[in-house]
């Protein structure tokens, strides 16, 4: 299982402490790959914290502004559509 279905997983059985441990590891495997800080914004819109989310999906947009889930989660949050689903993967993102 990659860390974005682990992720998805640990977020929607409400583990959001282990999910950041997760996240934590992997980033300090890959510090300049976009996906943990994806996987934190995720983490932290399902805490309620939108400031922080835009922050970390900002942050993953910035390592790669092709990354196609960062700019999903960005425009989702920019326009309040709430009715769009979260982007774990590039999969999500249609």
């Amino acid at each position: 299982m990659n860390i974005e279905e682990k992720c998805r997983n640990l977020l929607n059985e409400e583990k959001y402490d282990e999910c950041r441990k997760v996240i934590e590891i992997e980033m300090a495997k890959m510090p300049d790959s976009p996906i943990p800080q994806n996987l934190l914004g995720l983490l932290e819109e399902r805490r309620f914290d939108k400031e922080k989310a835009i922050r970390h999906y900002r942050a993953s947009y910035s390592l790669d502004p092709t990354y196609a889930p960062a700019i999903w989660n960005l425009e989702r949050l920019g326009t309040g559509d709430v009715c769009k689903k979260c982007a774990y993967t590039e999969k999500d993102c249609k």
